[in-house]
Parts: C-alpha cells; sequence; structure tokens
C-alpha cells in the first residue's frame, strides 16, 4: 500500500478501478495517464487500518489523488467508507470528485455531514470543474457535464454541505473569462475556490493542446509536492490568470487558494 501521509494530510483512495483502468472518467490532463504511482486497490478494511496506524502523522484525510474514487460504480462504496473514517479514526475528511450525486445518495451525504457535526468534525466536498464551454475533449463523454457539475454544487449546499469549487487544473486551453464564468456559475454556493498548476508530460501537453497556439504558455520542471513519485514533470502554473482570478473573487466575496490546506484553515475559522 502506496498512500502518501505529508504537511498533516492523509490521502488515500479506492485505488485504481480495476488492473487495467485508472479511473472511471480518464480525463486527458490528469497525471495519473503517465509517470504517477497509483495507489493499491485495498479493502475498505486496509484503509481504516492505515488510517488508525498512522493517526499521529496527520490531521485530515484527502479522499483523492489517483482516482475519483466517488465515480460509478464505486459511488455507494465511497460514501460508506465516510462514515468508516468517522466511526474508527474520527477526523476530518477532504474528498474531490466529478460525480454527479442522485437524491439517495445526496440523502446519505446530508445524514453523513450531520454525523461530522455532531462529532465536531468537518466533511468537505471538492467538485472539480476545469472548464466551462470549450474544450470538452480534454474530459471523457462518460464525465457529467460542466454544467451538471454546477447543479451538484447547488444540490449539496442546499443540502447543508461544505462545498469548494475545484477549478483544477488550470490549462493553457482555458482563457480567463471562462474560468471568470464559471466562479460566477458557482458564486452563491461557495466560499472558496481552488486552483492548482497543471503537472503533465509532453505527451499529455500534445493530448490537450492539440493545435491550440499556446507559446504563451510557460512550463516548470517540478516534482510533485504531495506524492512520492520521483519523476520530473512539466508544470504550468498562469501567475497572470491566478492574480486576476483571486481579484474576481475577492470582489464576490470568495475567497481563491491554490492549495487546499489555507482553504481548509480559513473554512475552519468561518464557524
Amino acid at each position: 500500500m502506496n498512500f502518501y501521509i505529508g504537511n498533516n494530510r492523509a490521502m488515500i483512495s479506492l485505488g485504481p478501478l480495476n488492473k487495467y483502468k485508472y479511473c472511471t472518467f480518464a480525463c486527458k490532463f490528469c497525471y495519473v495517464n503517465n509517470g504517477f504511482n497509483s495507489y493499491s486497490i485495498s479493502t475498505d478494511e486496509e484503509i481504516i487500518n492505515f488510517l488508525i496506524e498512522n493517526r499521529k502523522d496527520y490531521k485530515i484525510v484527502y479522499i483523492s489523488g489517483d482516482t475519483d474514487s466517488f465515480a460509478p460504480p464505486r459511488t455507494q462504496r465511497a460514501i460508506e467508507l465516510l462514515e468508516k473514517i468517522l466511526e474508527f479514526v474520527n477526523v476530518d475528511v477532504l474528498f474531490t470528485t466529478r460525480t454527479v450525486f442522485d437524491n439517495c445518495h445526496l440523502e446519505k451525504l446530508k445524514s453523513i455531514n450531520e454525523k461530522y457535526k455532531r462529532k465536531n468534525k468537518k466533511l468537505y466536498v471538492c467538485i472539480s470543474i476545469p472548464r466551462l464551454n470549450s474544450c470538452a475533449y480534454i474530459e471523457s463523454k462518460n464525465t457529467p457535464t460542466p454544467q451538471e457539475r454546477i447543479n451538484c454544487i447547488k444540490n449539496l449546499y442546499y443540502n447543508g454541505i461544505e462545498t469548494i469549487l475545484a477549478m483544477r487544473p488550470f490549462l493553457p486551453v482555458i482563457q480567463i473569462f471562462e474560468y471568470k464564468e464559471l466562479i460566477n456559475c458557482c458564486k452563491d454556493y461557495v466560499k472558496v475556490v481552488l486552483g492548482e498548476g497543471w503537472y503533465a508530460d509532453d505527451k499529455m501537453i500534445k493530448s490537450i493542446c492539440q493545435e491550440k497556439v499556446i507559446d504563451n504558455a510557460i512550463f516548470l520542471t517540478k516534482k510533485m509536492d504531495f506524492d512520492n513519485n520521483i519523476k520530473e514533470w512539466k508544470y504550468y502554473e498562469p501567475q497572470k490568470i491566478i492574480e486576476e482570478i483571486e481579484k474576481y473573487c475577492e470582489d464576490l466575496n470568495i475567497k481563491f487558494f491554490m492549495r487546499s490546506a489555507p482553504a481548509i484553515k480559513y473554512l475552519k475559522g468561518q464557524d
């Protein structure tokens, strides 16, 4: 088992969907497609035991990293894992997904969220939407549409769940006005927007950027700070866009962060 613990967080997942496929959605821009050491396929018992054995080394659990654990066909199992983490580990949890929850799953998440509150713990749900109208090819055809995910944010919000817009990763084929429009669609249902740089390699860059002109896109060389893999990645982090989005969010009375740790600290301070 090769889950990651660092910076007071434990990153776990259900592992690859199977031995042939990492994730239901298999987005073209995702770093797991190249050079990322996937977590192992683990049982719930193995995951819980890992968290118990390493409890002193983290303050929050992230269900993310190498796959969308909440994507079909494992949505129900992942939701049940949230209950087990609370019962046996009693810790805050953040999970990231592109899944759109049906009414049954929304009711279950609402119930679990209430259980977290009663134990003075927090459940944070990040809905990942890296684009709005353009560049549909970067996401797989079975991924819910951006509008469906926006509606999911709204439904989670109305069910009393702390929801975050994960506008990740920033990609050189998405223009600033589209990011602003996406934020505007979610502004009444989130307190926080997350951005992130794009970890890629030459093959991924070619696949995503295709024939589009990206002469002004600067890629640095960088290792990941949230995983143990030693690969040197191409890294895209558009500073001008980040600064403009931060100002745009500030004008809407929303906080923007490039890292989740300060976002969680901010949200906990709002309680």
